[in-house]
């Protein structure tokens, strides 16, 4: 089998692999809009979660609180109530920084609920854009690959360019925001 040959079959799977994903998708701007929030809620409830588990392997129970200082009930927790909530959230291993994903949080609370509550006014009014359903979808791949992007540690040699990689989706999900907006302006 030639070189050539053996690249056939892997394309070929990548290829029903992303037809799978895309025929999930629709043209429907409201069902898109549906599957585009629970896609952005899923994302914030896993973070959350992944942020509990982090403070319990790291003990770092202060990162992103207000004035960097945890709460009383967290400094005295029984270890008994420490041992059932990392049992219950598989809180062994390694896991991303507290403060990465507190950060991460952060972000998604300042961004995602702005683009859904445009999203559903847009829906409400009756008119969105011909594109939206794709506008829809294309945020919410941004926002989660902006996520992984920020979570994920870069070869050294990737460090001079980490910020324009990480920030490019993110670019694209708030310029499609902006567009998603303007359609609406501009009627």
């Amino acid at each position: 089998m030639s070189p050539s040959e053996n690249m056939v079959a892997p394309t070929a799977r990548i290829g029903a692999f992303m037809a799978g994903i895309l025929s999930g998708l629709t043209n429907s701007y409201n069902i898109a809009l549906g599957q585009c929030a629970a896609a952005l809620a899923i994302k914030i409830g896993a973070l959350n979660l992944l942020t509990v588990r982090s403070r319990l392997i790291t003990g770092d129970m202060s990162s992103g609180k207000e004035g960097g200082i945890s709460q009383k009930a967290d400094q005295n927790m029984s270890p008994y109530v420490v041992q059932l909530f990392k049992t219950m959230m598989c809180a062994f291993g390694p896991t991303f920084t507290t403060q990465k994903l507190v950060q991460l949080v952060n972000n998604a609370k300042e961004n995602e609920p702005f683009f859904i509550g445009l999203a559903a006014a847009v829906a409400l009014a009756g008119n969105p854009p011909a594109w939206g359903a794709s506008g829809l979808y294309l945020y919410g791949f941004c926002r989660y690959v902006q996520g992984l992007f920020f979570l994920v540690e870069f070869p050294d040699e990737l460090l001079p360019y980490q910020v324009l990689i990480r920030a490019t989706p993110y670019l694209i999900g708030v310029f499609t925001m902006f567009r998603l907006a303007g359609s609406q302006l501009l009627k």
